[in-house]
């Protein structure tokens, strides 16, 4: 029973965060027709595995749903090779043009007559038309496989890319083979193979690539900050000008307070005020908002008693009470209320010195 359940667990794996991994890759700007294309084909084998993984457990689901798997696989074939053809026009710095979308019209074409002649009313003509998917999937995957052989000295010594763009897109190539090879030899193995293989290679392949781009990117960003430092005195000049501006317009009262309004304030770049807060100061972008909204919610604790905490946070530029009393833990050591209560109870002098944060808080480290 534990190895049934483990056994659907990693083929189920795939298909579901395939289908997810598909929805963020159509989301990206970057490289967009390139992402689309690869999403889609995550989106097909994903359809296609999971019909596998649900129909090796459950034999008796819908005859649909057996029918919409295996339409998906005539969208594999030609994603892979769609891709394959992008990644290298990227690759290239070249344009793919728009004779592209004939290949998944033809596709959409045969699953739209497979619509007319469903497999519930026609099952011993899906029986044959499967094997005529398998040969119109491996048939892509030679025209796929032939672009690569030619375009060998755009992915071996390109300058424009980089090896994990080019494992990338072997990777991808190869799995659509691996999982075809595994739906082709069922016979011999096992119905489940394709579904393991999709979790086992397509999948974590590309998880792996983002999860390495993501840790490329934040290295980027620091060397962007290390090859940008700022003198002394532009530092010093830019501090002054974010604390002045904050206090006199009161920026932190407003609960949507971005990194790019304040910096529009100030007149710099984004990037600039974002380097001199982390780096200077040695804090985030919220912290430093947030200092200045504790402040100012200190006041309203010690001076307007009769407000709730509710509106102490909201007057004071928190979205939510949860992060009001979280950032004012953090910064001052005690909650609203014990705040409040020790105030009432400090004699005069001492209680307003306490109103007021320490002033290293709001300025550069020495």
């Amino acid at each position: 029973m534990i190895s049934s359940q483990l056994l659907f667990l990693f083929s189920a794996l795939g298909s579901i965060n395939g289908i997810f991994l598909a929805l963020y890759l159509f989301t990206r700007r970057s490289q967009r027709l390139t992402n689309s294309l690869l999403g889609g084909l995550l989106l097909a084998i994903g359809v296609r595995t999971g019909k596998s993984t649900f129909y090796y457990f459950y034999p008796d689901i819908a005859v649909e749903f057996l029918q919409i798997g295996m339409s998906a696989c005539l969208l594999i074939g030609p994603l892979t090779y769609l891709y394959v053809q992008c990644h290298l026009a990227d690759i290239g710095q070249k344009a793919l043009g728009t004779a592209w979308r004939w290949h998944l019209l033809v596709s959409l074409l045969v699953i739209g007559i497979g619509i007319t002649f469903p497999y519930s009313r026609y099952p011993h003509i899906w029986h044959h038309v499967l094997s005529g998917i398998h040969v119109y999937w491996a048939f892509y995957l030679l025209l796929a496989g032939k672009q690569l052989w030619q375009a060998r000295p755009v992915w071996i010594g390109n300058e424009h890319g980089s090896s994990r763009q080019v494992i990338l897109l072997l990777s991808v190539y190869f799995s659509s083979c691996l999982i075809l090879i595994a739906y082709a030899t069922t016979q011999l193995t096992s119905y489940i193979v394709g579904a393991l293989s999709f979790t086992f290679s397509i999948h974590l392949t590309i998880l792996t690539f983002l999860f390495q781009k993501e840790v490329q990117i934040e290295a980027t960003r620091k060397e962007k900050y290390q090859n940008r430092k700022l003198a002394d005195a532009d530092v010093q000049s830019l501090l002054e000008s974010l604390n002045q501006t904050m206090r006199d317009q009161q920026l932190y009262l407003n609960p949507n307070l971005t990194l790019a309004l304040l910096a529009k304030k100030v007149g710099a770049l984004q990037t600039t005020v974002s380097q001199v807060i982390n780096e200077n100061l040695g804090k985030s972008f919220n912290l430093y908002i947030n200092e200045f909204r504790i402040q100012y919610a200190q006041k309203l604790l010690a001076h307007e008693s009769h407000l709730t905490m509710e509106l102490v946070a909201e007057r004071s530029g928190f979205n939510s009470n949860s992060t009001f009393f979280a950032a004012f833990k953090k910064i001052t050591g005690q909650t609203p209320a014990s705040y409040r209560a020790a105030f009432a109870s400090a004699p005069t002098g001492a209680a307003e010195i306490a109103t007021a944060l320490p002033d290293h808080q709001v300025s550069s480290h020495s």
